[in-house]
């Protein structure tokens, strides 16, 4: 079997674990529930529960597989499921910021940028950047390997669900241009692992065709 062959297999197998469906969207609305709780309450515990339960890096990985096997229509449905995961993240962190809010847990009149883990997911760091590139290759090898590595999700689900909570919350905040940092790293992030992902996978593939014409 050819290389290519193999890897869009690969990328039919990821499809079919990929879907816009209710248990998705709950998930990826929870995880933003909690990273906003989290970023409000600097609970670095609260944190790393919410990316433990997300599920944000699969439609990732097939991204990367549809563009290194250039199955374009695959990669363009990952990245409509992503993005639909993403948004839901950052509605549930916004809606979780306004019940709070009106409950009185946090007070309306409260800066709510002024929160350590918050400020540091509206600036692009290259500490969360590095993160998004390690987390993209080693979903490239668990792609290429076919293996399901929980970590590699949370390592993922760390670079990108914070980003995007924190950029709905701080849209609620007397400072809501500020948002713009958030969405940036979160953009930022999101291609550093489709990327690298990519770049893996294709090296991968490469080394393989060369070891079958050796």
């Amino acid at each position: 079997m050819c290389p290519e062959v193999s890897l869009g297999e690969k990328c039919e197998n990821l499809y079919e674990q990929v879907g816009l469906d209710t248990s998705y969207l709950v998930l990826m609305t929870m995880s933003g529930v909690l990273a906003g709780v989290a970023l409000l309450t600097n609970s670095i515990p609260i944190l790393i529960g919410a990316m433990v339960i997300a599920p944000a890096l699969t439609p990732l990985e097939l991204v990367s597989a549809g563009i290194a096997s250039n199955r374009l229509h695959r990669a363009g449905f990952g990245a409509m499921v992503a993005f639909g995961g993403l948004l839901a993240a950052t509605a549930g962190a916004m809606g979780t910021t306004v019940i709070l809010n009106m409950t009185g847990v946090l007070p309306p009149a409260q800066n709510l940028i002024e929160k350590p883990l918050l400020e540091e997911r509206i600036t692009a760091g290259w500490y969360s950047v590095l993160a998004a590139a390690a987390a993209g290759i080693a979903a490239g090898i668990a792609t290429d390997e076919e293996r399901t590595d929980t970590l590699v999700g949370v390592v993922a689900a760390l670079a990108l669900v914070p980003a995007a909570a924190a950029g709905g919350i701080t849209l609620l905040s007397r400072a809501p241009a500020r948002a713009s940092g958030g969405l940036l790293l979160l953009v930022v992030n999101a291609g550093m692992v489709v990327i690298t992902g990519t770049l893996t996978l294709w090296l991968h593939t490469r080394g393989d065709s060369k070891a079958h014409t050796g």
